[in-house]
């Protein structure tokens, strides 16, 4: 997006000093206003308003009739689907998010008594700013008396009200009608408290009117900045935000399972200027369709479980040559949901294999591969042949849960001889351990939080060849406790009897079917869309025309979702979240953030 048209004639040599400096290249700078150059050269003084709302979601703030938020948005960069921390629905977690500008993995505030939290080290912007420059005045007005004595180091003045916003309001109008303070931060907490009494949402009448009530306490404040002597000279940023949401159970027509129908993490944010031009950020595009009906797979006791008759099965033994796997999978709530709702360790959810887990160290080593739950993601598991004995485990990326995603692997005979695997979590490819670890692999090391797109070379000759029925659902071998008792759904199962390019994966990894349009629709070895509705089969599209037996104890189940929705970390980066604006602060006042801060945020600019 461009920058407004402003003239600076110090454009040049702010260009020049970041680059010489080395600052951050991807830190946009939002430049204060300065009236045109006619000899008497007066710039605007760069002041920051910023208010911050608890417990306001954005969809309630949006439908409120708000008139003051209403008015701002003609000037402003807005959303009313911005997003908290999605796991920490503390006040004290998302206040330092949106104090700090880093996340709770580096502040490490986790708790409402702020108990083990790291802010030494990752201060609030306050007291960054006077780093830089001590002489910024900086005021700092809180509803809540825990905020004021944990998040206003730096400021000069930093007052509480014991949870009394009228007693704040005036207070704010009062001090910003004449102070020369450029920072002014005011922290309201009667919305969240209505909520708390009655529900969040606008059905709930104290709710709705205490979100107007703070609306109109805007509009008193900003009527104040506007009456300042010397509102002409000074060039004000206003920021109004939530630090989060509140729980809300949504119908289920408006709940597309994705982490815009969280309600505790649906924030609002507007970002005003006056000579900003409108500008709204749209909930994101968040997958393809996709509907119809599938199994309900569980393990122990239900034990549910396809296989393929043991002859046809071997038809899918593919011995030295090349072949590809996919298929649509939606994870539902693990039995134990103490590592998170989704979080699994170990269980195959397919694959063609007598036993999951390790294959043990003598010969022939349960030869075969699965597709296992892996933690928040899922791994490729390969045992048997020369150096595969007891097997070799690949970590593919994170995927949320109780939406459809594409899980595919490629194994492909390269020009050196070797072979080399390829994973796609939603055609995305990326590995996320390190298999070196047991000596079966060359290459870059994964982590979860700093996954590598590599083709994984595969040391020896493994053996993806037996005698074992080709399955789907349950299977006997290693898992961990209640944490491998699977829990989903799976569709449009396929194997190619080729190795698929990558563009073809990335193409049409989100397709909701199989067309004969496919580029490699004729190197179908099976495809069976898992979709019947009923009965005790799955039957086969491709050239063997061989069904799955359905055993165990199962239901069919109707769906209408979305397919290959990305994680969480990808749309925080696609709407303003709470540590985002600590940056935009920075980027107002022309304060260039220093790497050693680790920043987390980024600077939203008006079209």
């Amino acid at each position: 997006m461009k920058k407004h048209p402003y003239k600076y004639f110090v454009s040049l040599a702010l260009c020049l000093l970041v680059f010489a400096t080395s600052c951050n290249k991807d830190f946009d700078k939002v430049i204060p206003e300065s009236p045109e150059n006619n000899g008497n050269v007066i710039y605007k003084a760069p002041k920051v308003l910023y208010l911050i709302v608890d417990g306001a979601r954005g969809a309630s703030v949006r439908d409120a009739g708000t008139t003051t938020l209403r008015g701002l948005i003609d000037s402003a960069v807005y959303t009313w689907t911005g997003l908290s921390d999605n796991t920490n629905y503390t006040d004290a977690t998302n206040w330092s998010d949106m104090l700090t500008g880093v996340k709770k993995e580096k502040h490490n505030v986790l708790t409402e008594n702020f108990a083990g939290n790291n802010l030494a080290s990752y201060p609030v912007i306050f007291e960054r700013i006077k780093s830089l420059r001590p002489n910024m005045r900086i005021a700092s007005f809180a509803s809540s008396d825990l905020f004021k004595s944990k998040l206003t180091g730096g400021a000069d003045v930093t007052e509480s009200f014991a949870g009394n916003d009228e007693a704040l309001t005036s207070r704010l109008v009062d001090f910003v009608k004449s102070d020369t303070a450029s920072l002014i931060l005011g922290q309201f907490g009667g919305v969240e408290a209505a909520g708390k009494a009655s529900g969040f949402d606008n059905k709930f009448a104290p709710y709705k009117t205490a979100i107007n009530k703070f609306d109109s306490q805007v509009g008193e404040i900003f009527a104040a900045i506007k009456s300042r002597a010397n509102y002409k000279n000074e060039n004000w940023l206003i920021i109004v935000t939530s630090n989060k949401g509140g729980q809300y159970t949504l119908p289920v027509s408006e709940d597309d399972k994705t982490i815009f129908s969280n309600t505790n993490v649906n924030t609002f944010t507007i970002i005003y200027n006056n000579k900003y031009n409108p500008t709204f950020i749209p909930r994101p595009f968040l997958g393809n369709p996709i509907s119809g009906n599938a199994v309900r797979f569980r393990g122990n006791p239900e034990k549910t479980v396809a296989k393929l008759g043991a002859g046809i099965s071997n038809e899918f033994n593919f011995g030295a040559s090349d072949f590809s796997v996919s298929v649509k999978v939606k994870k539902g709530k693990t039995k134990n949901t103490s590592r998170g709702d989704y979080y699994y360790q170990w269980p195959s959810i397919l694959g063609k294999r007598d036993r999951a887990g390790w294959g043990g160290d003598n010969a022939p080593g349960n030869p075969g591969w699965d597709i296992c739950l892996f933690q928040n993601g899922w791994r490729f598991f390969a045992a048997g042949g020369q150096d595969f004995v007891n097997g070799i485990e690949v970590g593919g990326l994170d995927f949320s849960g109780d939406i459809w995603h594409d899980l595919t692997f490629v194994i492909e005979r390269k020009a050196d001889g070797k072979r080399y695997l390829r994973m796609y979590t939603d055609g995305v490819k990326g590995v996320t351990n390190d298999p070196g670890d047991v000596g079966q692999y060359d290459g870059p090391k994964g982590k979860k939080d700093a996954p590598v797109s590599v083709d994984v070379k595969l040391r020896g000759e493994p053996n993806f060849d037996n005698n074992a029925p080709l399955r789907l659902g349950w299977a006997d071998g290693e898992m961990d406790g209640d944490f491998g008792i699977i829990n989903l759904n799976m569709a449009e199962f396929k194997i190619w009897k080729v190795a698929l390019p990558e563009n073809v994966v990335k193409q049409f990894a989100c397709d909701a079917t199989m067309e004969e349009s496919h580029p490699n629709f004729n190197e179908l070895a099976g495809y069976w869309p898992l979709n019947e509705g009923s009965g005790d089969k799955f039957e086969d599209k491709g050239p063997f025309a061989a069904p799955f037996t359905i055993n165990g104890t199962y239901t069919w189940e109707t769906f209408s979702d979305l397919i290959c929705t990305p994680n969480n970390t990808n749309l925080g980066v696609l709407v303003p979240k709470n540590s985002d604006v600590p940056t935009q602060i920075l980027s107002w006042f022309n304060i260039p953030r220093q790497e050693t801060w680790g920043l987390d945020g980024r600077v939203w600019i008006s079209n």
